[in-house]
């Protein structure tokens, strides 16, 4: 049966969270026929004997990078709508029957789902509660944020922008070129689970600033993101931020 929906899943070296991941998307509750790709960007782990499990299609992407890793994924899928999900990422059993109600709005072209972190430490709860209410702010007053861990996109919209981009901050990125040409949103209905991992690297504050790029990154010259990063602890802030 032809898919209606195609989950893209970009992996690299996630023998520690694909399985769950995985899973989650394979028990979906759904009447719509979907598929589930893994786009593999060299994995030397378990990766791949994980995917085999799961997996309707397995690609190789050679490119290195998140962006591109997603886009390779979504140039094989057959569905209309594109559903992309990290490999740290666990949905709830309804999430693409959730999709398949929010995209009759034939006006809307993608969203987001709110998110709890899996660890419930005091700043993973402080970073998810901040910035689900930032996310949240944007979808009412200014231009939703669409972050990669969960994204859903109608095909044709997602190649008439041309897809996610091998660049730092691929989804914020992604996510102004995708507001310019159609309705977006960013639900707080439906919440998934995804790992801190991205807090544990960056902490909190530098968590919070990823999020606010759509308000702040193109304010903000070098030295200041230099600043910044001496403050935080963080060698690499400039690839987050996409300042050269």
């Amino acid at each position: 049966m032809h898919p209606e929906i195609s989950v893209i899943v970009p992996a690299l070296n996630e023998e520690r969270y694909l399985e769950r991941t995985l899973a989650s998307i394979a028990n979906q509750n759904t009447n719509a026929p979907y598929e589930l790709i893994v786009s593999d960007n060299g994995s030397t782990d378990e990766s791949i004997p994980i995917a085999e499990r799961y997996a309707d299609v397995i690609i190789h992407c050679e490119a290195k990078g998140t962006g591109a890793c997603r886009h390779c994924g979504a140039e094989h899928a057959g569905g209309r709508y594109l559903v992309f999900i990290d490999a740290d990422t666990i949905l709830p059993g309804y999430y693409l029957a959730w999709l398949c109600d929010r995209f009759t709005d034939r006006d809307l072209v993608a969203f987001s789902a709110a998110f709890r972190f899996s660890e419930q430490s005091q700043s993973a709860k402080l970073a998810e509660k901040v910035t689900n209410q930032y996310l949240t702010m944007r979808d009412k007053v200014l231009e939703p944020t669409l972050p990669g861990f969960n994204t859903c996109v109608r095909k044709d919209a997602y190649f008439e922008i041309g897809g996610y981009r091998n660049v730092p901050l691929e989804d914020i990125e992604f996510s102004r070129r995708i507001n310019k040409i159609g309705k977006t949103r960013y639900f707080n209905d439906v919440v998934i689970i995804t790992s801190p991992r991205r807090l544990d690297g960056m902490g909190l504050l530098g968590t919070l600033y990823y999020y606010t790029q759509l308000d702040l990154g193109r304010a903000m010259d070098g030295s200041m993101i230099d600043k910044m990063s001496k403050k935080l602890g963080i060698a690499n802030l400039r690839d987050y931020v996409g300042i050269r």
